[in-house]
């Protein structure tokens, strides 16, 4: 292969532009079509320096966390507490991946059952009458055909609930990207900056996607580099002796000693920056996209990447840009630019970046690609590769929504707290500068002192005898030198109790938590803590509905977009896959984020509550046991599983012992005579050798609960 590889290079001779894989030259679209890519170019330049004040005061945010807090920044004090803030918040708001229920709509399917027991009880004890010739009515019949389908078309949805559920934990666990670790990201970056982003999409067999950090881990991506460049050495845009040649050369060495390629298809999630969503001018609401138009992603493309997703040779004509990184010096606006654009040069040896955009437009449904300086569209417009009743495929997460439709980007944590965190380092600063200028000082008249003089008194051991020549004999050595007093220090002038106050008001954040407290009681600091916890229980109610939303998006494209080959496979064989329409079922089954599953959970509360129901349910005729052991189990320790624990048939090892019958009594006493539960007192000699292995799961449990 190699050998026919070279010669392949040696004879390669530059195609004609008709023999081209790919076309080099600048497209010339037609009137209207080019009119179109300018129009779409135009409203999301002009939407995008409408919002560029908001982006800036992202971009100084972000930098603020990482500790740029001064305008002179070098050598200046800085306690980073708005980095502590937006730690603590997010192992607050987001400690542990959601749990997922599958959800059936409510609905009445009985038009003569209304649903009740009671009702069915009746009316099977009527048919059970008729049997011995007792009149009975038409309706008993109804009621009972009408609650055997219910019950049938329950079970049935609510396997299709639990395939679904575990197919979607499949797809999330698929990620190259842990879904924890991003959706920490997320909320990291909506407390840093006002708002975060999930993009839902679905990414099909050998499909290449703007978003190509998040693609699922197979083969895809390494397929579309290799058909890049072998498209490129076709059409004579790169020889034998470049860098490219070399790389094509070796992937396809190693492809050869491949045997089996993994190629995925399943969801897949983006995490785009807070800067990089570019709404309609007219939107009124972040959260919803209300009012939007259209709303476009934007991504910093390399021409190579450009060229795998799309198919399409942009170097010929297109407006470059370079990354620029944030300047050390401050936080000004120009200082935080990410990139700065200039007219692309293929001479100039820059290897510049594109701006492309992907605008979804909800008025036609459709979905424009365009780049920055490119006369063409990217990829045919055409509805979303994947559809949901929302439309637009990102998932905002806003916490400090403020009612104004002049500005919908809300206000950031660091943002709420900037002004106290900057009084903060004022005061260190302050105070680090007095206890410099409070240093020992010694004064001496001018000329007194030789150089040699004052190199001993600045420099000398411990305990030095010091020979001044400057110092006569008998004379006092505070005749010639003074010490200098500086003004002394007011802690009243550094004190920062107020600021840790302010910030209590405003963000929902006690000194407690930052640290040490400063004369605070006990209940001063559980006040606190409570007004924290009130402040920030909202946040977690937006996260579990954006969750929410997102699952039941999700759900409403893999009942669409997944074969039920493909979910016997991921779910086994027991899986249940709706054989209606995908409309109708996604109508009645929904996915949903089980509230406040994603923070810590309280297990004191959970088993306290447990103590309370589970003796109410025990009195309730017709509760699994099974059922009651699962949940109480679940809520002392999820880590055991009870599916190998359980026994059909068998009895609670409570009852076992209590049937066994007592071989040997008590000398002198007759179990018979101490009541009903007299031989269940009474020890059998195994039972007085080996403890009693009911009691003690009893004690344990019981003792579980008290805690």
């Amino acid at each position: 292969m190699e050998n026919e590889y070279d010669t392949d290079l040696n004879n390669h001779e530059e195609s004609t532009e008709q023999d081209k894989v790919i076309s080099r030259d600048t497209p010339v679209p037609e009137e209207a079509r080019a009119a179109l890519v300018q129009l779409w170019n135009e409203r999301i330049v002009e939407a995008k320096g409408y919002y560029s004040k908001s982006f800036d005061g992202m971009r100084a945010d972000q930098s603020f966390v990482r500790g740029a807090q001064w305008k002179d920044q070098n050598g200046k004090y800085v306690a980073n507490i708005a980095h502590r803030h937006v730690q603590q918040k997010t192992a607050f708001l987001y400690a542990k991946n959601p749990r997922v229920v599958a959800k059936t709509r409510e609905r009445l399917l009985g038009k003569v059952w209304d649903g009740s027991n009671s009702q069915l009880m009746t009316a099977q004890q009527a048919l059970m009458g008729a049997q011995q010739g007792a009149p009975v009515g038409p309706e008993a019949q109804t009621i009972v055909q009408e609650a055997e389908q219910a019950k049938s078309h329950n079970k049935m949805l609510k396997r299709v609930g639990d395939t679904l559920a575990i197919l979607y934990e499949y797809n999330i666990d698929e990620q190259v990207d842990p879904f924890k670790a991003m959706l920490k990201l997320t909320v990291r970056r909506t407390i840093t900056t006002g708002v975060g982003y999930i993009k839902l999409g679905f990414q099909r067999v050998m499909e290449m996607r703007p978003d190509v950090k998040n693609q699922l881990a197979d083969f895809t991506q390494r397929l579309h580099t290799m058909e890049r460049l072998a498209a490129d050495m076709a059409d004579g845009e790169i020889d034998k002796d470049d860098a490219e040649a070399e790389q094509l050369r070796l992937n396809i060495q190693a492809l050869q000693k491949v045997e089996h390629a993994l190629v995925r298809e399943g969801l897949s999630l983006d995490y785009p920056d807070s800067t990089s969503i570019i709404p309609d001018k007219k939107c009124k609401n972040l959260r919803t996209f209300s009012g939007c138009d259209w709303v476009a992603q934007e991504y910093l493309l390399s021409p190579e990447t450009v060229q795998e997703i799309y198919g399409v040779d942009i170097s010929t004509h297109y407006k470059g840009y370079s990354r620029k990184g944030s300047d050390d010096s401050g936080v000004a606006a120009e200082a935080t630019a990410e990139m700065e654009a200039r007219e692309e040069t293929r001479e100039d040896g820059v290897r510049s970046e594109a701006l492309v955009w992907e605008c979804y437009s909800r008025l036609d449904g459709l979905v424009y690609v365009v780049c920055d300086g490119y006369p063409e569209f990217l990829e045919e417009p055409a509805e979303p590769d994947v559809y949901t009743e929302r439309f637009w495929p990102w998932f905002p997460v806003v916490f400090n929504e403020v009612d104004d439709p002049s500005n919908i980007f809300p206000p950031s944590d660091v943002t709420l707290i900037r002004d106290m965190q900057e009084e903060y380092n004022r005061s260190r600063q302050g105070l680090r500068e007095h206890r410099k200028a409070n240093r020992p000082k010694t004064a001496v008249a001018a000329g007194v002192l030789d150089e040699e003089d004052i190199a001993k008194l600045q420099s000398h051991p411990a305990n030095a005898v010091l020979e001044l020549n400057a110092l006569a004999p008998g004379q006092s050595i505070d005749q010639v030198l003074q010490a200098v007093k500086g003004p002394p220090i007011d802690p009243a002038l550094y004190e920062v109790n107020s600021v840790y106050e302010d910030i209590l008001r405003v963000v929902g954040v006690q000194e407690a938590t930052m640290g040490s407290v400063s004369g605070a009681t006990a209940t001063e600091t559980s006040i606190a803590q409570s007004s924290q916890s009130s402040a920030t229980q909202s946040n977690v109610d937006d996260l579990d509905d954006m969750l929410t939303l997102l699952a039941r998006s999700a759900g409403q494209i893999l009942f669409k977009e997944t074969s039920l080959p493909t979910v016997e496979k991921i779910v086994g064989d027991g899986a249940v896959w709706p054989e209606m329409t995908m409309e109708d079922i996604a109508s009645e089954i929904y996915l949903q984020i089980e509230a406040g599953s994603t923070g810590r959970p309280n297990q004191a509360q959970e088993i306290q509550n447990a103590e309370r129901i589970f003796p109410l349910l025990m009195q309730i005729p017709g509760i699994d046991p099974e059922w009651l052991g699962r949940e109480l189990i679940k809520r002392l320790d999820d880590r055991i599983d009870l599916s190998e624990a359980f026994a059909a048939q068998q009895q609670s090892i409570v009852s076992q012992n209590q049937n066994q019958q007592p071989t040997q009594g008590a000398p002198g006493e007759d179990p018979a005579e101490q009541g009903a539960e007299g031989g269940n007192n009474t020890p059998t000699p195994e039972e007085s050798q080996a403890p009693d292995l009911g009691q003690m799961v009893q004690d344990v449990v019981g003792g579980l609960m008290q805690q």
